[in-house]
């Protein structure tokens, strides 16, 4: 039997062209012989060629990616239980933000899984709202910057556009109002490293916010001077239910 580059096997039999008896035929595949391993490599590669080809896909704007980044620096979390995909989580108090969530990635692309689920919180005497979207490759890829060793971390390519700060502000920002004095804006960065918060307040300050981090509690505080003008720079609120924030 000869066998040509890029060819199937084949014998010529009295009825034409025939497949070789010792190779299996499987839909969809091209026949293989039993006795020769594939390597980790190709399998790798078929695995991931197969997950690709059945995956949920999104075609992300540059606006879906701001306003992920956004919630990341927020509340929100990218889960992967592959190594193919990963899916966007988000927990509330407020039930109107959950349906904000859902509407604004639904018209990213990025469709629910399930239904809301809500959860009484027994130690704040309260309930959550628990939303999870479907997986997807391209989430995974935002992801990987996000989570590089499983840890969220802030990736040093974020740009802190004026859609980014706003989802950020939502959710982790506090506008204070001292009795005697202005109001400012506390960002609550605890849960990231101090070398990450060290950046984000110097980002800050490159856009012309006065920002330092305050190092008992590894916050950034906005400056009572700047903070109008944070609040001009992320626009108006999206939401009711966080219109407090914008209330100066």
């Amino acid at each position: 039997m000869e066998f040509l580059k890029g060819h199937i096997p084949w014998n010529k039999g009295k009825k034409g062209i025939r497949l070789n008896p010792e190779f299996e035929f499987k839909k969809g595949c091209i026949p293989w012989n039993k006795g020769i391993p594939m390597s980790e490599e190709v399998k790798k590669r078929m695995s991931l060629t197969k997950h690709l080809r059945q995956a949920n896909h999104c075609n992300l704007s540059q606006k879906a990616i701001e306003w992920i980044n956004g919630e990341l620096l927020g509340d929100g979390c990218l889960f992967s239980e592959s190594p193919y995909s990963a899916k966007f989580l988000y927990t509330s108090k407020y039930l109107e933000y959950i349906q904000y969530v859902v509407d604004t990635l639904k018209s990213f692309g990025i469709e629910q899984v399930g239904k809301i689920n809500k959860c009484c919180d027994k130690r704040l005497g309260s309930y959550t709202y628990q939303y999870a979207s479907r997986a997807y490759p391209e989430l995974l890829l935002i992801r990987k910057q996000w989570y590089p060793e499983g840890k969220k971390i802030v990736p040093k390519d974020l740009k802190l556009t004026s859609l980014t700060c706003r989802q950020w502000y939502i959710g982790d920002g506090c506008l204070e109002h001292p009795i005697s004095g202005k109001p400012h804006i506390r960002m609550g960065t605890y849960g990231f490293l101090i070398e990450d918060v060290k950046w984000l307040a110097r980002q800050l300050i490159n856009l012309g916010i006065k920002a330092t981090r305050l190092p008992n509690n590894n916050t950034i505080n906005i400056s009572v001077y700047s903070t109008k003008d944070f609040i001009k720079y992320i626009e108006n609120c999206p939401i009711s239910c966080y219109q407090y924030k914008w209330a100066y």
